[in-house]
């Protein structure tokens, strides 16, 4: 992933974060399960970035995600 990929990829998602792991935290019911699955929905949403589409809801594509 080249550098700006990577600077519009922790522009977008770090933002989310909060909201990620509120979902998180309302699947799992438990704080440190719900950690890692927004840490494991991080690292797939960066694997497959490229499938990410502009102009659409980057939250709701993490949200799907996780």
């Amino acid at each position: 992933m080249a550098t700006s990929d990577r600077a519009r990829f922790e522009a977008l998602v770090i933002p989310e974060l909060d909201t990620l792991h509120a979902v998180a935290l309302r699947l799992t019911r438990n704080a440190a399960e719900a950690d890692d699955l927004v840490q494991e929905a991080c690292v797939r949403a960066f694997r497959f970035w490229k499938s990410f589409r502009p102009g659409t809801s980057v939250r709701a594509w993490l949200v799907t995600i996780v």
